[in-house]
């Protein structure tokens, strides 16, 4: 609902006034008011029956307060008298502002509630901003209760304001530089179900399904999910659209369930969930759906939890029960839950984070946000989610997920000793202490505790047996003063940051292990053998997830030059026995052939809002594939392999590195640092390349082989496949190579770096590296760079074709004007499709 403002000042106060609006325009932009001041009257209008008329319609209206005010005859006799007259009457609400330090609490309005704090004047705050920032969030508390307006006289069937407000609520506090009060619709995202089945094949296909599943088929359905999944959040979701399509809903938190009388719950709750409800209407709709929260914690006894569910399944066709994760191992023993479509909730994935963070890219500017401003925002932002969530480190909760978003937006502003993703993490270890209520004077002792336990930990197979906790606090207690260990281990395993499995004790989430193991190589690597030996034993197996995980940890945690020297010198002994690969023509003559008989590429017109949406669920997609691949399948991986996984590894600590110490590093370090991860990368290309070339023969052999099923092929024909799968392989391979190695390496911020290693290679290669970083980066077709990147691969047809590859897939992703896309065209020798109604289409967001 919008409630018309109005803004009661003197003209020499006009400054204030203006400070004022600008303050609430994002308030207005929410639709939550609209300002009307006495600068809006026409040439013409008669003021003061505009006034008058302004006035009356408002329903807030605000004294900009000074010794001006109080002296203006207009504004006291007139405006203060009306204002306070339709207060009164509760027609409106009124608040003065203090703006200067006068005598107010003898005028009419001095009993009513002043702004700022304590009706403390702005003008005597440090800081303006504070003081307008501490009197706009009480205006919007003041707007949500809005004490004194009448309530509606309709006798009109509706949810309750209770249940209204709590639909809206995120139950996190959620800040942002646009919008004041961010509610749930303003943010939320439809989460993915993964189906749960009987089935003891491994090997069954995993069925994923949207959660909108659970409004639009009726039935009975039972939700798993962890804590902070945003189970709630579904619920109250699902809740609105029913409402919204005028059927009912009734929500029960089963821990409040005090009964197993469905009808005398129902009862009581749908006299508090709604206003003026028909009941003849409710009995008789067979629409209506039954919503239990938190099934897991309800305090009925085995019995009458029996009954309750008997009697829902009677008296509803309709029901949606969620429950936390471990119930999974209960539910079979219920047989009242057998009936159920048991579903769990999943994390959310590359497609789904892109979604919510659209949604807070655009809060309180969703009209008039420019789409490259959008999409290079989605990207960047995209980039250091991933960068955090890598492979569950941080579970990827819609939780999380916004709370980092908010910590980007605050990092961004502040220069930090330790890196912004580095300084997410901790945050989040702060946000666990809170969760579990350990006083602030007490956090370092927990922090010193879990960096020990966690050195502790990963010496011993990242756990800890319960029967050893008691050695270990002797042990720590010998090095530190004395501690509650029993007391400290119970409130973090009751707190979800250390857990307990088969009597033995790990970290709740890997991104806390990682943390804290880290943070202890960190402090006592340049003293510590033990920690310096362990460090070479990380840097041996880089090709572990878990060692590389904790060595891009250590980068956060520390600026000491040992950790750049220890990683370069591992990248360069990678594949030393090879040059780099430079993709001459020399290199890739034996694809000559192949390329001149491939099609011409051709830019087509296609939906960015489809093609980044595609692109996401297909890496979903590799993720989902990968789920059943274990870390340790690494432990004891081929030298060739393990190298392999090294080298990608490494080149992504590297980027790590100089993406979150560009400002920091002097610019050789950086350079060096980009060179040793781009050297490394090109040495495994000039390897395969070599590896390819031997074995030419013996691998088109291989594939002749494989295609020998199809009978309709004849010798020759068969050769010549195998051969042309040979070939389209190797240019994959080099194809994948350098986009990896831009993604792995590139920054946007250190794009300098990667010229001027370009310019000291000067090979097709490099240009082709810095080309895809500059796309991959900067977000954009720069005509000039291109243009230069065009000449230095002239006549090497390999290179020009993954360079055309590149360029188009990103005209499939950004907004590209015609005349842009013309000048690209001509610059690559491509044809563009002819859809021309398609270019409105595509830069819009859908």
């Amino acid at each position: 609902m919008t409630h018309k403002l109005f803004i009661s000042y003197s003209h020499k106060d006009e400054e204030y006034k203006d400070q004022l609006i600008e303050q609430l325009k994002s308030l207005e932009r929410h639709g939550s008011i609209k300002i009307w001041d006495d600068r809006k009257i026409l040439p013409g209008q008669e003021w003061d029956k505009e006034i008058s008329g302004k006035l009356k319609e408002s329903k807030i209206i605000l004294f900009l307060v000074s010794s001006s005010f109080t002296a203006s005859d207009y504004c006291f006799d007139i405006e203060v008298a009306f204002a306070l007259e339709m207060h009164e009457k509760q027609e409106a609400i009124v608040i003065p502002i203090i703006i200067r330090e006068c005598v107010w609490d003898v005028t009419p309005f001095s009993k009513l509630q002043a702004l700022p704090k304590d009706g403390k004047a702005v003008t005597t705050w440090g800081n303006t901003d504070t003081a307008w920032t501490s009197v706009i969030k009480d205006i919007v508390r003041l707007i949500e209760d809005m004490p004194m307006l009448p309530k509606e006289s309709s006798s009109e069937e509706s949810l309750s304001e209770e249940t209204k407000n709590w639909i809206e609520d995120t139950e996190i506090v959620l800040t942002h530089r646009l919008v004041p009060y961010i509610k749930n619709s303003d943010i939320y995202t439809s989460c993915d179900l993964k189906l749960i089945t009987n089935t003891k094949n491994k090997e069954s296909e995993i069925e994923i399904t949207n959660s909108n599943l659970l409004f639009r088929d009726k039935g009975f359905y039972l939700v798993f999910g962890e804590e902070q999944q945003g189970k709630t959040t579904l619920l109250k979701h699902i809740y609105s659209q029913f409402a919204s399509n005028g059927k009912y809903a009734i929500y029960l938190n089963a821990k409040e369930l005090k009964s197993s009388s469905v009808e005398k719950v129902v009862n009581e709750e749908k006299y508090r969930q709604y206003k003026n409800i028909n009941d003849a209407r409710f009995n008789q709709c067979k629409e209506k759906v039954l919503l239990i929260d938190g099934f897991d914690d309800v305090n009925l006894n085995s019995k009458y939890r029996s009954h309750f569910l008997e009697e829902a399944q009677k008296e509803f066709e309709h029901i949606i029960i969620t429950c936390n994760t471990s119930f999974l191992f209960v539910c079979p023993e219920i047989p009242e839950l057998n009936s159920f479509n048991k579903y769990e909730l999943l994390g959310f994935g590359h497609a789904k984070r892109a979604e919510i963070v659209e949604k807070w890219i655009c809060l309180g500017q969703e009209e008039i946000i420019n789409d490259n401003l959008l999409y290079e925002s989605l990207d960047d932002i995209s980039v250091k989610l991933d960068g955090i969530i890598r492979k569950n480190i941080v579970p990827p909760k819609p939780v999380y997920i916004l709370m980092l978003l908010q910590m980007f937006e605050t990092y961004s502003q502040q220069n930090l000793e330790m890196t912004s993703h580095g300084h997410c993490y901790q945050q989040l270890v702060y946000q666990a202490f809170d969760n579990a209520k350990i006083p602030k004077i007490e956090f370092e002792k927990y922090l010193n505790v879990l960096t020990e336990l966690a050195w502790y930990m990963h010496l011993n197979d990242s756990s800890i047996l319960e029967s050893e906790l008691h050695t270990f606090f002797d042990n720590y207690q010998r090095i530190y003063l004395s501690v509650n260990g029993e007391e400290i281990i119970s409130r973090l395993k009751s707190n979800s940051i250390l857990q307990s499995n088969k009597l033995r004790i790990k970290f709740k989430y890997p991104y806390l292990f990682y943390f804290f193991t880290a943070k202890k190589i960190a402090e006592e690597y340049l003293q510590n053998v033990e920690v310096k030996e362990n460090v070479k034993l990380l840097l041996s197996e880089l090709h572990r997830e878990d060692y590389a995980n904790i060595l891009v940890f250590v980068t956060h945690h520390t600026k000491d030059s040992w950790v750049l020297e220890e990683i370069k010198e591992t990248l360069n002994a990678l594949f030393d026995q090879h040059e780099s690969a430079t993709l001459s023509n020399d290199q890739l003559k034996f694809m000559g052939d192949f390329i001149a008989q491939i099609p011409d590429l051709i830019i087509e017109q296609r939906s960015i809002k489809e093609e980044r949406i595609k692109r996401k669920k297909e890496l979903d997609n590799i993720e989902l594939n990968s789920l059943n691949s274990k870390d340790k399948d690494e432990l004891e991986a081929p030298d060739i392999l393990s190298n392999i996984n090294k080298s990608f590894k490494g080149m992504d600590i590297s980027g790590q590195i100089i993406r979150n110490r560009y400002a920091t590093l002097k610019r050789n370090d950086l350079l060096d640092l980009a060179n040793s991860g781009t050297q490394t990368g090109l040495r495994f290309l000039k390897y395969f390349l070599d590896l390819s070339d031997t074995l030419k023969k013996e691998i088109v052999q291989l594939i002749g082989n494989a295609l020998k099923e199809h009978p309709n092929l004849t010798d020759e024909s068969l050769q010549k496949h195998a051969q042309t799968v040979f070939l389209q392989m190797s240019y994959g391979v080099i194809n994948g190579v350098i986009r990896k190695m831009a993604s792995s390496i590139g920054s946007k911020e250190a794009y300098e770096i990667y010229v001027a290693l370009e310019e000291k290679m000067k090979t097709p290669a490099a240009s082709l590296l810095s080309q895809a970083i500059d796309l991959q980066y900067r977000k954009h077709v720069d005509i000039k760079r291109l243009n230069d990147t065009v000449a230095r691969l002239n006549n090497n047809p390999v290179c020009q074709r993954i360079l055309k590859e590149m360029v188009i897939q990103h005209t499939y992703m950004f907004p590209i004007g015609y005349k842009e896309k013309q000048q690209i065209s001509e610059l690559l020798k491509l044809t563009v499709k002819q859809q021309m109604v398609m270019d409105a289409k595509k830069a819009g967001k859908g």
